[in-house]
């Protein structure tokens, strides 16, 4: 069971240092190298989800992201003797949502950075790494699990 809370604080612990390097390094709207032919960064405010679907609608990401995380909680607890694949997956599913969770608290807008260059994607930050990174591995384990209840 520790181990799915360790993920979740090193995810929400890296996403909230690379959310303050960006806020602090570059203005609204800046960009800056990161990895040629892959990504760079820029700086933008997210006020939705992706593709900038549900924009201002904060009072739906509170609750969304409330029921999740006690959804989560209670997974992590039920499945506590559970496999570290799925431990880990569901450590990454909370980091994420607690990430983004925080600065939509504090901010009213989620902080993303990351563009990338090979393709016309969302602009996102690692909270949206570990929640989608989470929810394939999750279909994983669905597909690879004849019973969902061992899962979900």
């Amino acid at each position: 069971m520790a181990i799915a809370y360790l993920v979740a604080l090193l995810m929400v612990l890296v996403d909230q240092i690379i959310k303050k390097w960006t806020t602090s390094s570059l203005q609204l709207h800046e960009s800056r190298s990161g990895i040629d032919g892959l990504f760079d960064f820029y700086y933008i405010r997210n006020e939705g989800a992706g593709w900038g679907i549900l924009q201002g609608r904060m009072w739906f990401f509170y609750v969304v992201t409330f029921v999740i995380i006690v959804y989560l909680i209670y997974l992590i607890y039920k499945h506590r003797q559970g496999s570290l694949f799925l431990k880990c997956t569901y450590g990454l599913l909370l980091g994420g949502a607690i990430g983004n969770l925080i600065d939509r608290i504090i901010n009213g807008y989620v902080i993303d950075m990351f563009r990338l260059t090979f393709m016309n994607f969302p602009i996102f930050n690692v909270a949206d790494m570990a929640l989608s990174i989470g929810v394939v591995l999750l279909i994983i384990q669905v597909l690879m699990t004849e019973d969902t209840e061992g899962v979900l």
